[in-house]
């Protein structure tokens, strides 16, 4: 049986009273489903530079002796031109007296001048891998007490925190991926049981069940993708809105080709949508073609 009358007859019979419900129904869980998307990809930037460009970071302290209330100017001069002409640093920001003094929040000067203030400075490494000369900087502080601290060693416990919000924002918008197919598949089956009969004639008048199942399939999809691509601008603009009144710093990092974050965030979505429509399509084609040749066999 011709394949494009089969498609003819079904587009008057199968699926005309759920076209509201499909409509309704695919708005609501796409939506669900592109809030997840955008959050997960944009979180797991936004986290992953973080975590690079603060693992990068180091603070140094040389603190000073018995007896000091401040490092010698000279000391701390060699020190700043040491760490200035290492090529593993990128940047090296110098905390000096006043802010120190203004993020402690003493303003007694008489208190001020008891306090022995060390001379702090934090570091950008060209990579995290690699370490600080501490001997020679021991050297050059003649031998003044040197600390130093790796950011990447405070790290652990908040990537762990960060993986475990990753992995619940994956399971959950894949649970409800796995709802929609639900849904779709029982409409399938139900739809096709009620119709059976009509099924079955068409079958013995020649029709291949590939064929049934590819027309059943295109008219389910017709019917949900208004609704997709309409939630998908819907979410695209919502969360772009959101992002720019709240000025919070996800897609600050994230630019697919030279393109703003809306349409980033569009194109982005109708690709995931792509990807998961044809998982679903080929899923229920599986299950349909089974579901006709068991059927027919009985």
């Amino acid at each position: 049986m011709n394949f494009f009358k089969i498609t003819n007859t079904f587009n008057k019979i199968f699926f005309n009273s759920e076209t509201k419900l499909l409509s309704g129904f695919s708005f609501f869980i796409v939506s669900i489903i592109s809030v997840h998307f955008i959050f997960y990809l944009n979180f797991f930037n936004f986290s992953g530079n973080w975590i690079k460009n603060e693992s990068k970071l180091v603070t140094l302290q040389v603190v000073p002796q018995e007896g000091e209330k401040r490092i010698p100017n000279d000391v701390k001069e060699e020190i700043i031109n040491f760490l200035s002409q290492e090529t593993i640093i990128s940047s090296l920001n110098i905390y000096d007296e006043k802010k120190i003094i203004s993020e402690i929040g003493f303003d007694d000067l008489n208190v001020l001048s008891k306090i022995r203030i060390p001379l702090i400075i934090q570091l950008t490494l060209m990579d995290s891998d690699q370490e600080i000369d501490i001997e020679e900087l021991i050297k050059l502080s003649t031998n003044r007490k040197v600390d130093i601290e790796y950011h990447k060693d405070d790290l652990y416990e908040i990537s762990d925190y960060i993986n475990r919000i990753k992995l619940f924002i994956f399971i959950f918008g894949l649970s409800v991926i796995i709802l929609f197919l639900f849904f779709l598949t029982l409409l399938s089956k139900t739809t096709v049981q009620s119709n059976y009969k009509f099924i079955e004639i068409l079958q013995i008048m020649g029709a291949e069940n590939k064929n049934i199942s590819l027309n059943l399939l295109m008219i389910l999809i017709r019917k949900i993708l208004p609704g997709s691509i309409f939630a998908i601008f819907f979410i695209a603009s919502f969360s772009s809105i959101i992002l720019k009144i709240f000025s919070i710093p996800f897609n600050n990092s994230f630019n697919l080709l030279s393109m703003n974050d809306f349409f980033s965030n569009i194109f982005l979505l109708l690709l995931f949508l792509f990807f998961v429509l044809m998982f679903l399509f080929v899923y229920l084609f599986v299950y349909l073609q089974s579901f006709l040749e068991k059927r027919f066999f009985e």
